[in-house]
């Protein structure tokens, strides 16, 4: 019965939103979605003209389907029907992201409230009920759905789905072909946990020396130590010292033995594994490279300046972007780190593999950069979480605060919001009306919004701590 309510919530949900407002600029499309919708109109015209570029075509599924679709019953190319046919391709994208989920929940034999939680820090967000049918021209909601089928067809040891899957989603999103060839092919043996309290050791600091080191050469490679004025500069420095002692906290309550799960790790994996891994992907990027053909536009150096250069304006920053695009899950995730990673190491190295990648990325506050990776953070914290209650209370508390977070009843199209979202002045991106809608985006938020969220995060992070510490465990971990 709960999985009935819960999916009659979401879909009621997003027929509200396909039938509310959409991005007021360049009739319905924004940034990357712009170029996008031109790949929907023209696909099979401009594809065997070798048009797109290597990491183009890596996005490029979706797009290719609506416009065979349209092809194949002459629909007419026009921007608006376009528009439609993208929000239908999100609409039924939901079907196989709400059975892969529920098919993993009945594999983990979660009890009901721990189904509601997943399905609520996974479903009930920014990300997906506001972000996706507004600005509909994306592959950010596809790449979640195949991330979810990755997570599923891995606990169940399926492994010849989880490449079907992985192989579709190397046209969706950049990271989920290798993703699912690293779960495939990486060993499955547990990693080493320490028996006890981590012992004291050198290595947090080394570590965080050694992170610090390369964010200072990243931030001289992005120009962030000589752009912006005093107070941009102030902030970034802030931004590092803040992110590493961000980074030696969780070394430090880290329990996995690193030595030993690194010789385990060159024991067990084979070389015929490898060998495996490394023709598939140079056959994929081969492939890739084939179908493209103007790279003379592709830089690698620009795409490294941009995807850096969003990063550590303010402290801590990503955490408060995360929050606004995905929840109550970030302050969660958090408070049970340490269940988390103990989790994480049991599910193998490979696992562990992806979720490094993960944790990487989530220092970037361009929450979209993660969207494929949610369904492996949602899926943690269900395992670190099942030996506590869960009370109906916190299920509504939780509830709660993600559908306002998600802005699903919040009107964007305020008068003067088209005018401000077309503008590249940062007076206006980093004034409201724009905030209404850039400050989901932790790269684009301005000080004060961060100011405020960061407040409200603190708040949440506190109510989460509560929360757990109140928890009764059922049984000894």
């Amino acid at each position: 019965m709960h999985r009935g309510i819960l999916i009659s919530i979401l879909i009621a949900i997003v027929i509200f939103q396909i039938l509310g407002e959409k991005i007021p600029v360049n009739e319905g499309a924004i940034g990357d979605g712009v170029f996008y919708r031109d790949v929907a109109a023209s696909f099979l015209d401009n594809i065997e003209d070798e048009s797109y570029n290597i990491v183009q075509i890596q996005r490029i599924f979706p797009f290719a389907m609506v416009n065979m679709v349209f092809a194949l019953f002459g629909f007419d190319f026009d921007y608006g029907s376009l528009l439609s046919g993208m929000i239908i391709f999100h609409f039924l994208m939901l079907i196989p992201g709400i059975y892969w989920y529920f098919s993993l929940t009945k594999k983990m034999r979660l009890k009901p409230t721990l189904e509601i939680l997943g399905f609520i820090l996974l479903f009930f967000n920014f990300a997906v009920l506001k972000e996706t049918w507004y600005n509909p021209f994306s592959t950010d909601f596809t790449a979640l759905v195949l991330g979810m089928g990755q997570v599923n067809y891995f606990v169940r040891h399926d492994r010849q789905k989880l490449f079907l899957v992985s192989v579709i989603g190397g046209f969706v999103w950049p990271t989920l072909l290798l993703t699912g060839l690293v779960l495939i092919f990486l060993p499955s043996e547990h990693m080493e946990l320490h028996p006890g309290p981590r012992p004291k050791s050198l290595f947090p600091v080394i570590a965080s020396a050694v992170v610090l080191f390369l964010l200072i050469l990243i931030s001289i490679f992005t120009d962030r130590f000589a752009t912006g004025d005093t107070w941009d500069i102030v902030l970034h420095k802030s931004s590092l010292m803040a992110v590493v002692a961000f980074i030696f906290v969780f070394m430090f309550k880290n329990p996995i033995n690193w030595k030993k799960s690194w010789e385990i790790f060159r024991t067990k994996q084979k070389s015929t594994k490898t060998i495996r891994l490394a023709v598939i992907l140079t056959a994929f990027v081969l492939v890739v490279f084939l179908l493209s053909g103007n790279n003379q536009n592709f830089n690698v150096l620009g795409l490294a300046q941009n995807f850096f250069g969003k990063m550590l304006r303010f402290p801590l920053d990503f955490l408060v972007g995360h929050l606004m695009y995905f929840g109550f899950l970030i302050p969660l995730g958090i408070v049970f780190f340490v269940r988390m990673v103990r989790e994480m190491a049991k599910l193998g190295m490979g696992f562990t593999v992806v979720c490094l990648l993960l944790f990487l990325f989530i220092l970037n506050p361009e929450s979209r950069i993660i969207m494929p990776l949610l369904p492996f953070l949602v899926f943690l914290l269900l395992k670190g979480v099942r030996r506590y209650r869960i009370l109906n209370k916190d299920l509504v508390v939780i509830g709660a605060i993600n559908l306002i977070l998600s802005a699903f009843w919040l009107p964007l199209n305020v008068p003067g919001m088209e005018k401000a979202l077309s503008s590249l002045q940062e007076e206006s991106i980093f004034s409201f009306p724009a905030q209404r809608y850039w400050m989901h985006f932790g790269n684009m938020m301005s000080f004060a919004v961060y100011f405020g969220l960061g407040i409200l995060f603190c708040i949440l992070f506190y109510v989460a701590w509560k929360g757990k510490s109140r928890y009764i465990k059922e049984a000894k971990v």
